[in-house]
């Protein structure tokens, strides 16, 4: 992997994290309304992004992240939208992002000197 592909998928890394820190003031609100699951779509859909530009070279070398369904998520939800279910919104905030943002955080921490 070129230099310049790894600090583009630093960058998208990076995207990742901020989304998560939101994702994170969300849940830490306690509150379960139409809003905050559509701040949460936007946020899939972000994340979902990011993962699809990230390099074939950084998904490949990180198989244990489920990048596949990751951005499965972001296509159902820009284009299959009416599938969504409400209760998987939250349930992915609550058990599936917390692995994500560790599995991120570790990418960045062995890649910090770019």
């Amino acid at each position: 992997m070129s230099k310049n592909q790894l600090q583009r998928d630093i960058v998208r890394l990076k995207h990742i994290l901020d989304e998560i820190s939101e994702i994170e003031e969300f849940l830490a609100l306690n509150v379960r309304n139409k809003m905050l699951e559509s701040a949460l779509e936007r946020k899939y859909t972000i994340i979902g992004e990011a993962c699809r530009a990230i390099s074939v070279d950084m998904r490949s070398k990180y198989p244990e992240i489920p990048w596949a369904n990751i951005i499965s998520m972001r296509n159902v939800l820009v284009h299959e939208y009416y599938k969504v279910e409400k209760e998987t919104l939250w349930d992915v905030a609550e058990n599936k992002i917390p692995a994500l943002k560790d599995w991120v955080k570790g990418i960045l921490d062995e890649n910090k000197n770019l």
